[in-house]
Parts: C-alpha cells; sequence; structure tokens
C-alpha cells in the first residue's frame, strides 16, 4: 500500500509494513488457535511512573528465564537504558548502543537485531537516548493518524518483533514510564502486561494509567491481558499490612487482574551493589566475597525473584490452558 501524501510530506517512515505485520499476527493467532496452541510469549512490563521497579524486575526475570532454559529477548524502549547497569554491559559499546538499533529498525525499517548476549540463552535490544528519536517519529505519526484515520502506525513495534517471533520462547519488553507512544507500542505488541507497583499514592496513580493505556492498546490488540501487578520495594514483613496493600492495588485496577502473591522486598544495599557489579540478585547471591550480612540479603532478594519468576511462568502456562481450552468445540454441539 502506498504512503499517504501527507506523510511524505512530512518526511514520515511508511507504517505499511506495520499494517501488513498486524494483520499476519492475526492469521498466526488464528492459525494457533485451530491447532490449539495458543502461545503467550510477549511480556510487557510497565508503569505509568518511574522507580518503581520496572527496569530491575524486567531483568531479573529475563535472566532468571534463561537460566532455566527459556530462550529470551529483552527489548528496552526506555531512554535510560538501565538494562546496561542491571546486566552488566555499560562499557561494552557493541552492546549497549544508546538505542541505535531500535533507531535503525523503527525509522529505517531494518530487521529487529539484537546487539548482543550478555547472558546464555537472553539476548538483548537496549534502550538509550536514541530512542527520543523514535518517540518523536511516533508522536508525529499519532498526530497524522488522527487526520486520515491510519492507525497502523501503533504496529511498528508489532512488526518487527514478528520477524523474529518464532526464534524465542519469551520476548520481554522493559517500557518507558514517560513516553505514552514507545507504552502504546509494547501494549499493542505484547499478549500480556506485568505492572510492578509500590504502595504509595503516586506509583499507585501510575497503575491506573497504565489501565487507561491499556483500553487504548485494546482497540488494536483485542488478545492483550493483564497478567498481574508486582507489589515491589516492600520494607515490612506484616502479612496484614501487604493484603491491604494488595486489596487497594485491586480496587485500582477494578479485579482486572490479580497481585502476585510474591511481593520484592526493599534491600537497598544489595540493589546498589547490583548495579555497581552488573549482577542480578540471583547472581549476586553466588558471590563468595560479599560480606556475611550483605550476601544473606542477597539471597533473601533472589529467592523473592525465584519465586516471582516461577508464579509468572505458571500463570502464563495457566493462561495458555485456559485459552486453549476455550477454543476447543463443544463436544455437545459437535454432536447434535
Amino acid at each position: 500500500m502506498s504512503q499517504p501524501s501527507s506523510a511524505l510530506s512530512l518526511g514520515l517512515v511508511s507504517t505499511s509494513w506495520a499494517r501488513d505485520a498486524l494483520e499476519q499476527r492475526e492469521r498466526r493467532k488464528q492459525q494457533d488457535a485451530e491447532d490449539g496452541d495458543a502461545r503467550i510469549k510477549v511480556l510487557a512490563f510497565a508503569n505509568g511512573k518511574g522507580g518503581v521497579g520496572k527496569s530491575s524486575l524486567a531483568a531479573a526475570f529475563s535472566a532468571a528465564a534463561a537460566r532455566a532454559g527459556q530462550r529470551v529477548l529483552l527489548i528496552e524502549l526506555d531512554q535510560q537504558g538501565n538494562n546496561a547497569e542491571d546486566l552488566g554491559f555499560v562499557g561494552d559499546k557493541q552492546i549497549a548502543d544508546d538505542g541505535a538499533a531500535q533507531a535503525r529498525m523503527i525509522l529505517e525499517g531494518a530487521k529487529l537485531q539484537p546487539t548482543g548476549t550478555p547472558r546464555r540463552n537472553l539476548d538483548v535490544l537496549p534502550g538509550g537516548e536514541l530512542l527520543e528519536d523514535v518517540s518523536e517519529e511516533l508522536y508525529c505519526q499519532r498526530r497524522l493518524a488522527r487526520h486520515t484515520g491510519d492507525h497502523s502506525w501503533v504496529g511498528m513495534y508489532t512488526a518487527a518483533i514478528e520477524q523474529v517471533y518464532e526464534d524465542y520462547d519469551l520476548i520481554v519488553l522493559d517500557v518507558a514510564p514517560g513516553s505514552m507512544v514507545l507504552q502504546l507500542q509494547a501494549l499493542v505488541a505484547a499478549d500480556v502486561v506485568i505492572i510492578p507497583s509500590k504502595s504509595d499514592p503516586s506509583s499507585r496513580k501510575g497503575l491506573r494509567l497504565v489501565a487507561r493505556r491499556f483500553r487504548e492498546a485494546h482497540e488494536h490488540n483485542e488478545d492483550l491481558r493483564l497478567l498481574g501487578v508486582v507489589l515491589f520495594a516492600t520494607n515490612t514483613s506484616a502479612t496484614r499490612v501487604k493484603q491491604k496493600i494488595r486489596d487497594q492495588l485491586q480496587e485500582d485496577l477494578a479485579g482486572n487482574a490479580p497481585v502476585f502473591s510474591t511481593a520484592i522486598r526493599h534491600v537497598e544495599a544489595v540493589a546498589v551493589q547490583c548495579r555497581t557489579l552488573g549482577k542480578v540478585p540471583e547472581e549476586l547471591a553466588d558471590e563468595q566475597d560479599l560480606d556475611s550480612s550483605l550476601q544473606q540479603s542477597a539471597a533473601q532478594l533472589a529467592k523473592d525473584y525465584r519465586a516471582l519468576t516461577m508464579e509468572i511462568l505458571t500463570a502464563i502456562h495457566q493462561l495458555r490452558l485456559d485459552l486453549n481450552a476455550a477454543d476447543e468445540p463443544d463436544e455437545v454441539g459437535a454432536s447434535a
């Protein structure tokens, strides 16, 4: 399909490839349903507020899943580029490309190409400052769509992900809190959304913001689901207090998604050491030269992340079972 003349005059990139990819994804999903093999592999970690543990959680989950034998791709849709610190490739200019590979992917139509493999089974496509150019393009596309009615621009990341969809068991999207267009791209591309949140009012406001963007994305991705909310950086072991917080989060989402039973505790010293060494908590806990107090705290935090990883993977498995069961023909109706 040719590009609208208004888009050409503005110098915007063509979105016809994104339109084709959205249609291709729908055909793939229909085939999966017919085969009784619904696949849930694209996960978006998102919140409308920063500082809620989103990048730490996405990196730790990705590393844990890779360590368990899953083939994982971690895509960081965030100008801050925190994954480089979380996974220890800050000084590696080939991997930490400041978002250049993503910029080529969106602005030039290049194929999605991970920049490196910092862990076995874990490929990465980092973010960085060059995503500012990507965001600017997407905002322009959004404004143009208001006049043309062509909203295929929302599928630009979907199109890129479809190119490598069969290469991975899990594709994790770490989404910037401040960019509405990048969040929308991620939610349109994702199968499920996981929302990390603290218990403070500002974090809960960010959670509600993602819920609103979820509804917008649902217009372009009807199969998108909220998998759950992760309570992050808790500093209390009181069961009653945690339950109250979970009840508040459930209320914020009107019961549309569960709050995972595993909460991630707040251990500032471990968090600092993790980013200093470029290790996730599970890796830090294996370090032999830590002082005993820090190692014990790291082991406890690593236990949280392992439990949460298993809970997320179990929820994905259960969702697949539910979807496959829903797609099975009714035996009574079929025999009537």
